[in-house]
């Protein structure tokens, strides 16, 4: 009896401890949020029980965009930050004379995030659009974003003609009121033929405005309204935002108040006090 006892407990230590780890890891639902030695904030992470999935590049500890397929240009989207005050990540977007508008849109959207109005898009190749350079808010020459980019290469569009300029969709302006994510219509109606990089309107720690090139800024969200009271919940002590998708449809973002840390989300970190 003893015996039997002992083999028993024997098969089920592994699997407690597999349960428990994993429900360390983050997130409700053996949600797992690590990739490597990084750890991502809810309601991101690397598992089926994750509202957000991500993939994870292990060997670096990197996450990465999910994709069915990267493409011609091999892009992975690798997130280079997260920012779960204004519920907002930064990934990577390298200069590429072969990504169309369609490619980059469907790269860079997903179930639950999308590009915000922060964003600035250098777009070439056609624009043929009525009125393109005066609609898009800036053009700069092709010279000028060759020597910041080094894509002299993109000389020529893909029916062989030349392109003189690149044409620039203004970022946004970052405040409260405005549209929150891009809107992929009125880049569409430019009627380019690729997304050469993007730009992003960033603050450093000195609070001086800079631009960062080659990198995009994806806002996300969660489904369901603060009111509704469906989707996912937020921590009692964090507060509850009701935002408008891309699609028109209505989700909510969790965050924490001013002076504490944390992702807001009862099934995460929620909010707590920083080190002072």
């Amino acid at each position: 009896m003893h015996h039997f006892l002992l083999l028993f407990l024997i098969f089920l230590l592994p699997h407690e401890t597999s349960y428990y780890a994993a429900a360390a890891s983050g997130g409700g639902d053996l949600c797992s949020r690590r990739c490597g030695g990084t750890t991502v904030p809810y309601p991101f992470g690397f598992s089926p029980g994750c509202p957000i999935a991500l993939s994870c590049d292990a060997s670096t500890s990197t996450p990465i965009l999910p994709y069915i397929d990267i493409g011609d240009n091999g892009t992975m989207h690798r997130v280079i930050a997260f920012n779960s005050t204004s519920s907002t990540m930064v990934v990577n977007l390298p200069p590429s004379c072969s990504r169309s508008v369609p490619e980059a849109r469907r790269e860079l959207s997903g179930g639950n995030y999308g590009v915000s109005s922060r964003t600035g898009l250098f777009l070439r190749g056609g624009c043929s659009g009525i009125n393109a350079s005066a609609g898009a808010g800036c053009s700069v020459p092709v010279d000028v974003m060759s020597r910041l980019l080094r894509t002299a290469h993109c000389a020529a569009n893909s029916n062989g003609t030349s392109a003189s300029t690149v044409v620039c969709d203004a970022s946004a302006a970052g405040n409260a009121t405005a549209y929150q994510f891009l809107r992929w219509e009125k880049l569409e109606k430019q009627k380019c033929d690729d997304v050469l990089t993007s730009t992003v309107f960033v603050l450093t720690a000195e609070w001086a405005p800079t631009l960062e090139f080659g990198v995009a800024e994806l806002g996300w969200w969660l489904n369901g309204t603060c009111g509704t009271g469906g989707g996912e919940r937020c921590a009692a002590n964090a507060m509850c935002t009701d935002v408008e998708t891309p699609s028109g449809e209505l989700g909510h973002r969790c965050g924490c108040v001013a002076g504490m840390e944390g992702d807001g989300s009862s099934a995460g970190d929620g909010c707590y006090l920083g080190e002072s």
